[in-house]
Formats: C-alpha cells, structure tokens, sequence
C-alpha cells in the first residue's frame, strides 16, 4: 500500500482500524485464556493448592485488565471442588478449597496458604478465648 496518496483522514481511518482488528485479536485472546482457566479451576484435580492459586491469580488479572470484571462476579468460588471444612470455618478464613494433602487456599486475596490443621488450631484458640472472654464478663 502507498501511502503517499492518502490524506489524514483516511490515515487517521487505517490506524484506527488496524488498532481495532488488533484489539479485537487481543480480546479473543484473553477469552480464550480466560475460559480455559476456568475450566482448570472448576475441574481442577485437587493434587497441588498452589497450582489452582496460579491459576486463581491469572484469572483474575485478566478479568481485571481486559473486562474491569472481578474474579468473585465471574466464578463461583464454591463450585471449586476441595476437602470439606466446617463451614464456621470456611467463612471465617475465607477458604477456597482444600487439596489432597490439607493444604488450604483461603484469605479475601485468595492467596494464602496453609495445612488446615493449622487453620483449624488457630480457630479453636480464638473460640476458646473468645468464650474466656465472654466467661470473665458474667464474672
């Protein structure tokens, strides 16, 4: 193509059509990557909790960058199959899942992780000295 010939209007007309075809291309990318994540994370085998927080993470840059969407609009995170947890728990620490070897993504950035023994220990202690607290005040 010449460009030589044509003026800045239909210059202006190209860029923006070549910016579009390729934002376009862009998105399709991020579509794709996007529904192959969550797939990963709706099926994901239980084996390895660092793995499924890899993919939780990926996700949801991409929903945030490319959509403005975040990741808690997007998938349910309790359809993410795990281990059960008591659900006082669950809430409590914001547990993802559980995998096979009882290690637990939780918090509100879905991006810690720890043995839920350790989470269950830490939550025993808390009811414990909320209940001593609660004991002393009837006192």
């Amino acid at each position: 193509m010449q460009y030589e010939n044509i003026d800045s209007a239909e210059m202006a007309e190209l860029a923006l059509s070549q910016a579009v075809d390729e934002h376009i291309e862009k998105s399709k990318e991020a579509i794709d990557r996007i529904s192959e994540l969550e797939q990963q994370i709706l099926h994901w085998n239980q084996e390895d909790i660092k793995r499924l927080r890899n993919d939780i993470q990926e996700l949801r840059e991409l929903l945030k960058k490319n959509f403005q969407v975040q990741i808690e609009n997007f998938i349910h995170m309790r359809s993410i199959p795990g281990m059960r947890v008591p659900e006082e728990i669950r809430q409590l620490y914001k547990i993802i899942s559980v995998d096979k070897k009882g290690f637990a993504l939780y918090g509100t950035e879905m991006d810690k992780i720890a043995h839920i023994t350790k989470i269950t220990e830490h939550f025993m202690k808390r009811k414990e000295a909320a209940a001593q607290a609660k004991a002393k005040e009837k006192k």
